[in-house]
């Protein structure tokens, strides 16, 4: 089984980076409060960092060498990456995450990009919903 460093280097290895050129990501296994449930990662500002969360179940199959899943944890810390460099948009992170999954291999049908893929339509639907201008009537 690797250890949650080993698997942190491997992913970036994925990504032909390294530590050095990456903004630095802290490992977490307690959830912080003030974060989702469903959060596999997230950025704090000031400093900047990636946090990334070593309880999730990407994470411990990533440790036990599953390649989808190292795979998906480089993905993550592109996805992570993008809104430190360019901020909230979630529908670009998962567009970055999504070229990422490409670039290392996966394409449509694997369960790894379809999972991104689906909570990409799912960001981009919501975003739509919200946008939606309301209709407002006059009392008579």
């Amino acid at each position: 089984m690797l250890s949650a460093a080993a698997v942190l280097v491997c992913a970036l290895e994925l990504l032909y980076r390294s530590q050095a050129n990456f903004p630095p990501v802290i490992l977490l296994d307690t959830r912080p409060p003030d974060v989702t449930v469903t959060a596999e990662a997230f950025v704090r500002r000031n400093p900047d960092a990636v946090f990334l969360m070593t309880t999730t179940a990407v994470f411990r199959d990533a440790r036990r060498g599953d390649g989808d899943a190292l795979r998906k944890i480089a993905s993550i810390l592109v996805h992570e990456e993008w809104h430190l460099r360019h901020g909230p948009n979630e529908r670009r992170a998962y567009e970055a995450q999504l070229t990422a999954l490409m670039a290392m291999g996966l394409r449509e049908g694997r369960p790894v990009f379809n999972e991104v893929r689906t909570t990409l339509l799912k960001v981009v639907a919501a975003e739509k919903k919200r946008a939606r201008p309301v209709a407002i009537t006059a009392a008579r």
